[in-house]
């Protein structure tokens, strides 16, 4: 009895030497500080995630020559989809657009990048509709955006029903030089059994690369 007693303090003592170094037969007592690591590299990662200058390019400064619209009565063609209002980021923005008018941002980066891409987008009196990457088609250098479903809606102010709202629309990679981001109207009937779009008042794009868009400040002189 007093041999075993003796052993089992032997490896009692053992255990404890072994804990006290960080050497474990026993998974638990190695996994804490895996675990540990493992969530501050997670945190890092979220605070790092949409990192960078955030641009804003508006949408009635893109090209909107040839562009037809679909309008409640009549369609607006050019530059007359520039529509003015107050909420608008610069007073300004793009609606009453169907399938031929596309609006295109070409935006020029100094570096292959990932960037956040966020929309600013109303209801373009259109009341409550819901957006997907079928009914509202996004793309980024001809590859379509999987971005998850949104809704617009006309909002309680009648002076202004357009109610514009920011969506994230996801992650998107760039490439150094031109870079063609395209909204157009896809499968829906929302505007009298025809496809249209939400209107559009800007782009905000977050990433590390630089950017720029060349203005065409003409179309709301």
């Amino acid at each position: 009895m007093k041999k075993k007693a003796a052993a089992a303090v032997l490896m009692a003592a053992v255990t404890i030497f072994m804990i006290a170094c960080g050497g474990s037969n026993d998974a638990g007592n190695g996994a804490a500080p895996e675990s540990e690591e493992t969530a501050e590299a997670e945190e890092e990662s979220a605070d790092t995630e949409g990192t960078g200058t955030e641009y804003i390019f508006e949408a009635e400064y893109t090209v909107l020559e040839g562009l037809e619209g679909l309008g409640v009565s009549g369609s607006p063609t050019g530059i007359g989809l520039a529509k003015e209002k107050a909420s608008a980021s610069n007073g300004f923005y793009v609606g009453e657009l169907g399938t031929s008018s596309p609006i295109t941002f070409v935006i020029t980066s100094d570096a292959d990048a990932t960037a956040t891409l966020k929309g600013v987008f109303g209801s373009n009196a259109l009341g409550n509709c819901s957006w997907n990457p079928e009914s509202f088609i996004v793309t980024v250098n001809g590859e379509a955006v999987q971005y998850e479903e949104f809704t617009t809606d006309n909002g309680m102010d009648a002076n202004d029903q357009e109610n514009f709202k920011t969506k994230n629309l996801g992650e998107i990679q760039l490439k150094a030089g031109e870079n063609e981001i395209v909204f157009v109207a896809g499968d829906n009937t929302y505007r009298s059994n025809l496809p249209s779009a939400p209107s559009i008042d800007c782009l905000k794009i977050t990433t590390e690369a630089a950017l720029s868009m060349e203005e065409v400040v003409e179309n709301i002189e």
